[in-house]
């Protein structure tokens, strides 16, 4: 199951919203909303539930509420319309939503009436699963007794509640552990291999396998009598009671023990969690957003989540089948199209707003570069350094401007030298590549000679690279002047000096020495032919050479 469009009308904050996810190549695996605290993202999980909720039913009494205004009845007479009043922006205008599905299915709802579905048998009960942020458990207590978890009668009503569901994921494991080891010949490895070794994998993935922040689970005793379940786990050479370990710990185990009970009952669904981070330490969010998409979401469903996450916003803007929904600086109270934001570098400062990150990261000096790179550039290593992106060239230098405490560093493209010399005058903090582009050093025959593909022949490379520096030079030439008229660092500087520098660009371009015509090759797009292509060579291998991290840190040297 997943979502190819949202809409929203007169639904809480949202006047009109739509999340278009149409244009994605494919169905995206997670679609994760980003945006500031109270940007509207939360809502889309009310909107998930308001859909499924009268399919689900009730047949247990559902979670405590924040207010006494919501009885068992909850989808019945006085308690539903409340509900349906919290959820109406304005009270005089109809509220409706609808989402649509890959492969043609469809709910929608209107005013609180039932939902339609299309096909009209469609039984939406098992399409949503969804959890609120407020979930972590402090300690252990009476476990109740084990719910119907397909029915999902134990779900939070409205996504500011707390999610009890923890209780009852506790009581059905060791239920069905009891049942497995009472009802079948099953040895105790068996057992194990069945229902502890999964959730102990995903621990060790999130965090650290062999280390000594591994944390195993050792014991699951159930509730017996008026004591609550009995837990316990190992991290390095000590034992632990669940009640001791840390909040951060206690999220990941709720998690995935939720995943691992709940799964099967819900296997072609939107799984929705809000802030799948919460408690978690910036070094394991990535780890822990990879393990649910990639090993507890199964196949045919998708995991819908909102985070300020600084991991979880890098995993999704690496993974080719994650979305990105920005509600960052909207107005709602206007109609609201959504579609995926662009994978860019931008999106970076939803977690960390650059004016912050000096705070954030006090030991780091922060250096803004162009668009995608700050990826690689990070993966250089260099001491003492974080790199964030910004739009291009041009934002690079107004961040730089605005800000002393940062460095900027741009892309040479048609920078002559004497330029570069008169930008670092006027701007000590901006930094300029010695060749075209990061690119240029990655490909750089000294870095393929370091990485030493098979087969690679430096000198055979090399005369490619000035083959194709003679082929396309004419061209270079002929758009030179409108390639750097959209450079706002050159408009400051004086005439005679952009006129010098594209004099030196002519002559460099016409020259026989590597290192002279080199500098202005463009190697951002274009590869000297197939050559490299047997070679599967990833720029992310390429950027953690000696050579890379020797070249970059020549160039920053000069700030």
């Amino acid at each position: 199951m997943n979502v190819t469009r949202l809409r929203l009308a007169n639904f809480k904050r949202f006047t009109e919203l739509t999340i278009d996810l149409s244009s994605f190549a494919g169905a995206p695996k997670l679609v994760l909303l980003i945006g500031a605290n109270g940007s509207g993202k939360s809502s889309v999980f009310d909107a998930f539930e308001y859909l499924s909720a009268v399919h689900k039913g009730d047949a247990a009494p559902p979670a405590t509420h924040s207010s006494g205004d919501f009885s068992d009845e909850f989808h019945k007479g006085e308690a539903h319309e409340k509900f349906v009043s919290y959820l109406r922006k304005d009270p005089a205008a109809e509220m409706s939503a609808a989402c649509s599905f890959g492969g043609g299915f469809e709910v929608r709802r209107t005013d609180g009436s039932r939902p339609i579905t299309s096909p009209t048998e469609w039984d939406v009960k098992s399409a949503f699963y969804g959890r609120s942020s407020l979930r972590t458990v402090p300690e252990l207590r009476v476990t109740p007794q084990s719910v119907n978890v397909g029915a999902d009668p134990d779900r939070p009503r409205r996504f500011i509640e707390f999610d009890t569901r923890f209780d009852a994921d506790v009581a059905r494991i060791t239920e069905d552990l009891l049942r497995e080891f009472w009802g079948k010949d099953f040895a105790s490895e068996e057992i194990r291999a069945r229902f502890v070794d999964p959730i102990n994998d995903g621990l060790a993935r999130v965090f650290g396998n062999g280390s000594a922040t591994t944390l195993r689970m050792t014991q699951m005793i159930p509730a017996l009598g008026k004591k609550p379940a009995d837990i316990r786990f190992r991290k390095g050479e000590s034992d632990f009671h669940y009640d001791l370990l840390s909040s951060g710990e206690k999220e990941v185990f709720n998690i995935l023990l939720n995943l691992f009970t709940r799964r099967e009952h819900f296997p072609n669904a939107i799984y929705f969690i809000d802030e799948l981070d919460v408690h978690l330490h910036t070094r394991l969010q990535h780890a822990l957003i990879r393990e649910v998409v990639e090993h507890w979401i199964p196949d045919y469903s998708q995991l819908w989540t909102a985070s300020h996450s600084l991991g979880f916003i890098e995993y999704a803007g690496d993974a080719a089948d994650a979305a990105i929904i920005d509600f960052d600086d909207l107005d709602f109270d206007r109609p609201q199209v959504l579609a995926p934001a662009p994978k860019s570098p931008d999106i970076f400062d939803i977690a960390v707003p650059r004016d912050s990150a000096l705070k954030v990261f006090p030991n780091q000096t922060l250096v803004v570069c162009e668009n995608r790179d700050a990826l690689l550039y990070n993966a250089i290593q260099l001491p003492g350094l974080l790199f964030v992106g910004a739009r291009d060239k041009n934002a690079v230098g107004l961040q730089t401007r605005a800000n002393d405490a940062f460095r900027g560093l741009i892309d040479r493209d048609f920078l002559g030298s004497n330029e570069i010399e008169e930008l670092h005058r006027e701007q000590p903090n901006l930094l300029v590549l010695g060749y075209y582009s990061i690119e240029s050093y990655l490909l750089h025959p000294l870095n393929l000679a370091e990485v030493s593909p098979p087969r690679f022949d430096e000198t055979e490379y090399r005369g490619l690279l000035q083959k194709r520096m003679v082929r396309i030079r004419d061209r270079l030439l002929m758009n030179l002047e409108r390639s750097r008229n959209s450079y706002e660092v050159l408009k400051t500087l004086p005439k005679a000096t952009k006129e010098r520098a594209m004099e030196e660009i002519a002559a460099a371009t016409a020259a026989d020495d590597f290192e002279t015509f080199y500098p202005f090759l463009d190697m951002k797009y274009q590869r000297p032919g197939d050559y490299l292509a047997p070679f599967n060579l990833q720029r992310l291998d390429l950027a953690r050479t000696a050579w890379m991290r020797h070249a970059l840190a020549a160039v920053l040297a000069a700030a």
